[in-house]
């Protein structure tokens, strides 16, 4: 009974619609850090930063993000804006996979396979229970070439799974909100 039909939403709006301008260093959006060194602080983002810091992010030093690339960014919008995946993937025109609320190792794994996603991003709690659910099942990784891990520290056996079992590429981008 609430339910809007898109298309007829559609038809009703004007045509003529008059984009609102703002200066470039308007905020865009708030994150908090974790509050490692002390309580958490707000950590405001202008839509300038939003697009160099998408822009630098599909850089080939950085994330090297393509238009071929299907980007999973396991991270959430508020730590560090998924550390500009929503901005950059959609920028260059590789398809981006969100993915809902389910962090599993076995979600994650079915994500990765029936998308054919080729990047993602996550912390390493994450990428330790897609190993393990890899390892219990013997499944594989064809699609995904590389993984991005930050938010803590990783240990070593992490990357060393990644590269030396799945052939993935390990990009260790831990650092400041």
């Amino acid at each position: 009974a609430n339910a809007v039909a898109y298309e007829e939403w559609l038809a009703e709006a004007d045509g003529d619609f008059a984009w609102k301008t703002f200066d470039e260093n308007t905020a865009a959006g708030m994150c908090y850090t974790s509050g490692t060194t002390g309580d958490p602080k707000g950590v405001l983002y202008s839509h300038r930063s939003n697009v160099l810091h998408a822009m630098i992010a599909a850089m080939p030093d950085a994330m090297g993000l393509s238009t071929r690339d299907v980007v999973l960014p396991v991270v959430p919008m508020f730590h560090a804006n998924a550390w500009g995946l929503g901005q950059s993937g959609p920028m260059i025109g590789a398809k981006l996979v969100m993915p809902g609320c389910k962090m599993d190792g076995a979600s994650i794994y079915e994500l990765l396979d029936t998308e054919k996603v080729t990047f993602s991003a996550a912390v390493p709690t994450v990428w330790m229970m897609l190993l393990q659910y890899l390892e219990e099942t013997g499944k594989k990784l064809p699609y995904l070439n590389k993984v991005v891990i930050g938010g803590a520290s990783c240990p070593r056996a992490i990357t060393a799974k990644f590269q030396d079992d799945y052939d993935v590429q390990v990009v260790h981008a831990w650092g400041m909100t």
